[in-house]
């Protein structure tokens, strides 16, 4: 009985040493294969593991040039596939006043690819900017600026305003072959118009659209035939128009009544 005692301890030591045994085994399996993944991502973010070859750009370059963003994308200092800092470029190229719209991505295996997209100047804003067709406003430098474009000018936040109408009033202005050259805004929130002939709209504060509309159904009739000889076309009366001389050296208006 007593020797069955004894077997039977035996055996339970033998069968608790090998659970430790597994144990351990296993532990160290674990850590081993956890050091293995460890190295494996330490050695693929390693610069010299996957290093950065090459650098694609997708533009249609304009005003921003290739030695831009060659020094843009040589102070981030590239690294290796993953460790490059895309966000960083992104941020960096963000600093180009030309730049609408950038794109940086990794393309495997060791490519960084940038598309860019430019601004486009529709106009000049207060000689000192420049005015997209979304009517942002920014600031390149001077003698990056296009041009033969028309002047806008206005108060500090009115920029989408002054080019919504320059847009829909040089639109009117084009069924006569007519073009804007100047579109103004002043502080008392009064439109001058300046015509490319040299020609000036006096459209006032109120109805501009009408006023606009005015000068259109007049213009064969009583402009076109005056040539150059008219400086003002002045459209805030209710029912007609003056104009002004270019050769009067005093401010007196001819007013013509309309039928």
């Amino acid at each position: 009985m007593a020797r069955k005692k004894l077997n039977k301890l035996h055996k339970d030591r033998q069968a608790e040493n090998r659970a430790v045994i597994h144990f351990l085994l296993t532990g160290i399996g674990s850590l081993v294969f956890v050091a293995v993944v460890i190295w494996g991502v330490l050695e693929f973010q390693s610069t010299t593991t996957l290093p950065i070859k090459n650098v694609e750009v997708k533009s249609e370059f304009i005003h921003i040039t290739e030695k831009q963003i060659q020094e843009i994308v040589a102070k981030n200092d590239l690294g290796g596939f993953f460790d490059t800092d895309v966000e960083a470029i992104t941020e960096s190229m963000r600093q180009l006043p030309w730049l609408e719209m950038v794109t940086v991505r990794r393309v495997w295996p060791d490519t960084i690819q940038l598309e860019i997209r430019e601004r486009k100047a529709i106009a000049y804003w207060n000689r000192t900017a420049l005015l997209t067709v979304d009517g942002v406003v920014f600031s390149p430098a001077v003698e990056s600026y296009p041009s033969g474009l028309p002047q806008l000018f206005g108060p500090v936040g009115t920029e989408k305003n002054v080019l919504k109408n320059y847009i829909t009033l040089n639109a009117d202005l084009k069924r006569l072959y007519l073009n804007i050259d100047e579109l103004k805004l002043d502080k008392r929130r009064a439109w001058t118009v300046r015509l490319e002939n040299g020609t000036v709209l006096d459209l006032g504060r109120k109805e501009i659209n009408n006023r606009m509309q005015r000068f259109i159904s007049i213009y064969n009739d009583y402009i076109a035939k005056q040539g150059n000889k008219i400086d003002v076309v002045d459209l805030r009366y209710t029912n007609g128009f003056a104009v002004r001389w270019k050769k009067e050296l005093k401010k007196v208006a001819a007013k013509a009544q309309l039928g």
